[in-house]
């Protein structure tokens, strides 16, 4: 009977496997592909009507079919010659060290390793030296390499005619000088020159006329319909499949002169790795846009023709063929390509390469199982063969990115790439209806990665430089419009449109959404209803404490208008260069990567895709570009223009109809530089023309090209508006979040910084340019503002434990420690508060405690600028640095290692030394800011002042150093207050106060704290008293006691943690309490009574990974109205690896004494207990029965 019910089993199973409706797998001589699922029939639908209904989408098309129309130029029968074999070797550099073989190192330095010029259509195989005029190879290799072809068209070094490796060019210098095989020139000294290989590389491959014309081919294709393009394209795409799978860049060694982008690897297709992965989703995407038109096109009798001619194991008879062959030999070659590391980039780059072969593949089981892999657990393994064991995308987002949606990486500008690299692979998997569980868009950590841009925002104009990220001040806001536009549509938060909004110049002119959309102007009136009911961006403060990072921001946003324009959307009229879409720069895992790659932040990766911008690919002088744009009627304009900055961007003049108007220089490395004026000008309406023309570069830039974003126009009334606004935004951001200096971090916990009137007060010192400086001084604490422990620089952790948080007010507060930084301390703790003076001024008040270790340095410095002090006398240091006379600038402690493990204090970096060796008091230092940066339209008279209360044992004044890149300043002066003792406690006070033109404050003191009628000297407890010009008088409070009563200079007693107290004339006008019991006169009776904070303990919690997260908690002590909770933060007690502050979004009564607190899209979890296995579930940031505490705050003002 067993034995029967197996059988019968057998047979229903094998009943069901026949009648299964499933599409069957694809026989020989057929392909598995069905269907466009990249660009669906909708989709280009969409493109091909907005194309006839709005302006821009016309200049895209135009666009696309100009560029199209070049490499048609070429021909059919050359275009598929062009696709060179495995054979011919590649290289990004003809000789990376020695330059030229006429000019040598000069050649590097005036043009750059990639200076070298090619114009492939009129003089193939040929490359021209720009420094000496020789081209090279010598030799006429397009006649060898046609000679060298097999019956199969292949080239054959064996098979080619010798007779064409001859000098023909320069016969004065011998027959064998300059002459390349394919495999490089060695001249008289050893030194090989891989001229052919460059070629090979540039201007046939990356960024060559292969790539380029695929492309531009599928572009015009999918715009017009035009089945001229769509055939070319085919014919061009088939014959890269023909060898595709016999490329692999590693036998072509770097020893041997090959030089390709692997990363180390020696790992690669058609080049290294890493581009590699950037290269092969145009081709995907190409084939997905080709696929429907086939047969359609007439590509195949082209094909049909030159398989019987050379041979071709496939025929190419039938459009089923053609796709086969393109399937086969390219499209199922990525997944093993992939999992040996031929293709593999930074993360994102190789997954998404993947995930947009198995969409554009589309067949049942190869598509699920290649897309399992992008998200399963893996890495990059180094044996016994290089080689990837999974995508990683699920265990990075789980385990990598924090609940606010930051990776890893504490650099502001690394981290923001994270998005981009991880939003390729969701833009790819978004939609695609036979794996919809893939859609990354539903995942919360991915979701919240969009909100990673716009909290870091200060002054309007600026993203703190934190870790190794930007220069020291420069202005720029990570993310771009696109982005933003992106989430808005995604998600419907406001914000997003308001920071588009923002990035768009203050208008949704030129703004859209995607062209292959139904309806891709609807974002744009979605946009304007958002900024017309809720304003313009202007975010308040916030607390990111998965991150690790506080801003206190007072003031209003600036609402300055004008017509945009992108450069992408305009017509162009010339350009006398190769014409692209920016290729953004995507920074590398590691130094060591950047080293291997000189084009490390330049690689061709659009990182700023859709935002409109336009480079132009020059390599020598004169080069120009002009584009036509219109004026709507007669009036006054100021033009502004928005560059993009790079280290291969050239100097320009700028004409406006013909006549010179400015000269700029676009070499930088800022991710979102300020706007260049261009000046006034009476315009009639009508049309009228923008140039640029190349007159040279900076003496460091690598080449001669252009990135230009957008064009700006303003008429007298958005210029009125614009000068009602007054720059009157400013902010404290603190940073106590992942210092890690190996994932681009610095050593910076609490570091400290400060915006005002439109500038970075206190610029951190950015993106180090050499390692020994970035490892001793740069990355290292004392160069932060913040406070040194025993001569040392910090220990690594993840993220400091908030406090206290309170941004309701005009008083606004943050409170951190940060334990794990210096394990010889019992405390290491900054509270700090920005305090309203009025609509344009704020004063911080600043307490720093430090309890432990033998030695404590108070390290603060400004923005560049003369610097003054009062209560000083200093002293010079005639020689010497910081660190001693006897030590020399850059010479570290004898005991101390090298690289990496130096953990010294680096204050042989600091020089030009002042000190006082006894300060008898309060002291202040002044720093008259220099807008180095060029950010306001005229010199303006601002300050920085900093008043220090507290005792301290010497006072130093020293210059420190910022990395030597282009528009640093030379240096910044820094101040340095010490102490030194056994079981040392510290509490540094001070009082930091922005102005301009004068002064708002007229004195600043320490006020007298006593208990029990006592005077307080703890360093647990101060009082700062702040006298106005305008006569009102703050007093400033803090205890870390909240249960001792002090009367503070005998005019209030104070119960709490933070307090404010404010007189004028006499009589208390205002006071504001934060986690106290008790604010008010001696006198008389208190202004404020609070319960202090509300404490519990957590009953449960969302255990998912979901957008909507809940707290319960049980609440113990006095009732109170949990509607006065919203907004404010919770914290609850961890196993201190990570903190647990959130802030409540909304609350509501549960059952007897418990609330359930809505924490929104910030989740509870932390990470996999086990990344190899996610069945094990989560490892939660917190557990049931966990205490909790919600300081309260209560606010008086005077009638």
């Amino acid at each position: 009977m067993k034995h029967f019910l197996i059988l019968l089993c057998l047979l229903l199973l094998l009943f069901t496997l026949y009648n299964y409706p499933a599409r069957a797998q694809p026989s020989e001589g057929e392909s598995g592909k069905t269907r466009s699922t990249i660009y669906t029939e909708e989709k280009v639908a969409n493109a091909r009507k907005n194309v006839q209904q709005y302006d821009w989408a016309r200049k895209t098309r135009d666009n696309a079919v100009q560029e199209a129309e070049k490499y048609l130029a070429y021909g059919e029968e050359r275009l598929w010659e062009m696709v060179t074999p495995q054979s011919l070797p590649r290289s990004y550099a003809v000789n990376y060290e020695l330059g030229s073989p006429i000019t040598g190192k000069e050649f590097n330095e005036k043009y750059g390793y990639r200076g070298w010029l090619a114009d492939p259509l009129n003089e193939p195989w040929k490359l021209t030296d720009p420094s000496s005029g020789y081209k090279f190879p010598t030799n006429d290799f397009e006649s060898y390499y046609k000679s060298g072809l097999d019956e199969h068209g292949i080239f054959d070094p064996k098979r080619a005619d010798k007779r064409y490796l001859v000098n023909e060019l320069y016969p004065e210098k011998g027959p064998d000088w300059g002459v390349d095989d394919g495999y490089g020139w060695v001249d008289e000294e050893g030194n090989r020159w891989t001229f052919i290989a460059y070629y090979n590389h540039w201007h046939v491959w990356h960024g060559g006329v292969v790539d380029n014309a695929i492309r531009a081919f599928r572009d015009a294709y999918l715009y017009t319909g035009d089945l001229r393009y769509s055939r070319a394209g085919i014919i061009l795409l088939d014959r890269v499949a023909d060898v595709y799978p016999e490329m692999d860049v590693s036998v072509y060694k770097e020893e041997d002169g090959y030089l390709n982008s692997h990363g180390g690897t020696g790992k690669g297709k058609i080049r290294g790795s890493i581009w590699e992965a950037t290269a092969v989703p145009n081709y995907l995407s190409a084939y997905d846009a080709f696929f429907p038109v086939v047969e359609e096109s007439g590509a195949v009798e082209f094909l049909r023709e030159k398989a019987e001619k050379y041979k071709l194991d496939n025929p190419k008879d039938t459009a089923a063929a053609v796709r086969k062959n393109i399937e086969d030999n390219l499209v199922r070659q990525i997944f093993p390509a992939v999992k040996n590391a031929q293709i593999r980039g930074n993360f994102g780059m190789h997954q998404r390469a993947l995930a947009m072969a198995a969409v554009v593949l589309d067949e049942p089981g190869t598509t699920e199982k290649w897309i399992d892999w992008v998200f399963q657990t893996g890495g990059l393994y180094s044996t016994p063969d290089w080689h990837l064991t999974g995508g990683n995308v699920m265990t990075t987002l789980v385990n990598q990115v924090d609940r606010d949606g930051f990776g890893d990486e504490p650099s502001t500008e690394y981290n923001s790439y994270w998005l981009q690299q991880i939003m390729d692979v969701a833009d790819v998997l978004k939609g695609y209806d036979r794996y919809p569980k893939a859609d990354l868009y539903n995942n919360v950590k991915f979701r919240k990665m969009f909100d990673t841009r716009y909290p870091l925002v200060m002054a309007d104009n600026y993203t703190p430089t934190i870790g190794d990220s930007f220069k020291a001040g420069n202005p720029g806001i990570v993310g771009t419009v696109q982005e933003h536009v992106k989430a808005f549509e995604q998600y419907g938060k406001p914000v997003h449109a308001q920071l588009a909004y923002r990035l768009n110049g203050n208008t949704t002119d030129g703004l859209h959404g995607d062209i292959f959309s139904a309806d891709p102007e609807k974002v744009v009136r979605d946009i304007e209803r958002v900024v017309d009911e809720k304003g313009p961006f202007n975010p308040g403060s916030t607390n990111l404490a998965g991150f690790g990072f506080t801003a206190l921001r007072d003031g209003k946003a600036p609402s300055d208008r004008g017509i945009t324009y992108k450069f992408s959307e305009l017509k162009r009229i010339d350009a006398t260069a190769e014409v692209t879409d920016f290729l953004g720069r995507i920074h590398l895992e590691t130094d060591e990567l950047g080293k291997r790659i000189p084009e490390a932040f330049d690689i061709p990766e659009d990182y700023y895709d859709g935002a409109g911008a336009v480079q132009l690919e020059a390599v020598r002088k004169g080069r120009r570009i002009s584009f036509a744009f219109q004026v709507p009627s007669t009036d006054r304009y100021r033009l502004e223009m928005v560059p993009l900055e790079s280290t291969g961007y050239g100097r320009y003049e700028i004409r406006i109809d013909g006549k010179k108007v400015k000269e700029h220089d676009f070499y930088g490395t800022s991710p979102s530089p300020e706007p260049v004026d261009l000046g006034e000008f009476r315009l009639s309406k009508g049309t009228h023309t923008i140039s640029f023309v190349n007159t040279g570069k900076h003496p460091q830039a690598t080449n001669y090209k252009l990135g230009i974003s957008k064009l700006v126009l303003k008429n007298r009334a958005a210029l009125t508006q614009e000068a009602k606004d007054s720059r009157n935004l400013r902010g404290l951001w603190l940073y106590y979040g992942r210092n890690q200096v190996g994932r681009h971090g610095h050593k910076d916990t609490l570091n400290l910084g400060l915006h005002a009137f439109g500038l970075d007060l206190s610029p951190d010192l950015g993106y180090p340019d050499n390692f020994k400086d970035r490892t001793e001084w740069v990355s290292n604490t004392v160069s932060h503002n913040t406070v040194v422990v025993d001569r040392s620089k910090q220990k690594d952790h993840w993220v400091g434990i908030p406090h206290h948080f309170d941004a309701a007010s005009r008083v606004q507060l943050i409170d951190v420690e940060a334990p794990k930084v210096y394990p010889q301390t019992e405390r290491y703790r900054r509270t700090t508060a920005m305090i309203r003076v009025d609509e344009e001024n704020s004063y911080a008040v600043d307490f720093f405690r430090v309890k432990g270790g033998k030695e404590h340095h108070f390290s603060f410095h400004g923005a560049e600028g003369e610097v003054t002090t009062e209560g000083l006398n200093l002293v010079p240091q005639l020689k010497g640095t910081y660190a001693g006379e006897d030590v020399e600038f850059g010479e570290k402690e004898p005991d101390q290692p090298d690289g990496w493990d130096y953990a010294g204090s680096g204050f042989h970096y600091l020089t030009r030394v002042e000190r006082d060796r006894n300060p008898s008091g309060p002291f202040s230092v002044d720093w008259k800011i220099r807008d180095t940066w060029g950010v306001l339209p005229q010199e303006e008279d601002i300050h920085l002042r900093l008043t220090m209360l507290s005792p301290v044992d010497e006072v130093a004044l020293a210059d420190g150093y910022p990395p030597k890149l282009p528009g640093n300043p030379e240096s910044l002066r820094y101040l340095i207050a010490h102490r030194s003792g056994e079981d040392l406690e510290s509490q540094f006070v001070s009082v930091l106060e922005p102005y301009k033109n004068q002064r708002f404050i007229r004195s600043i003191e320490s006020a007298t704290l006593k208990a029990d009628g006592k005077k307080v000297d703890a360093n647990t407890a101060a009082a700062v008293k702040v006298t106005l010009s305008d006569g009102r008088v703050d007093y400033i409070v803090n205890s870390l006691d909240p249960e001792v009563t002090y009367t503070v200079d005998g005019k209030f007693r104070f119960r709490g943690f933070f307090g404010v107290y404010s007189e004028k004339g006499g009589k208390p006008v205002y006071a504001y309490l934060h986690d106290g019991r008790l604010l008010g006169p001696v006198d008389g009776p208190p202004l404020l009574q609070s319960h202090g904070s509300v404490k519990g303990t957590v009953e449960d919690f969302t255990r998912e990974l979901t957008d909507q997260n809940r707290l319960t908690v049980k609440r113990k002590g006095p009732a109170i109205d949990p509607k006065e909770l919203a907004g404010k933060q919770i914290f609850v007690e961890t196993d201190g690896e990570r903190n647990g502050a959130y802030e409540i979004l909304g609350i509501r009564p549960a059952s007897g004494n418990r609330w359930e607190l809505n924490l929104g899209d910030i989740t509870l979890v932390r990470q996999y207990k086990d990344e190899n296995d996610d069945s094990k579930g989560y490892v939660y940031n917190l557990k049931k029965g966990a205490s909790w505490r919600i300081p309260l705050s209560a606010e008086w003002t005077g009638k």
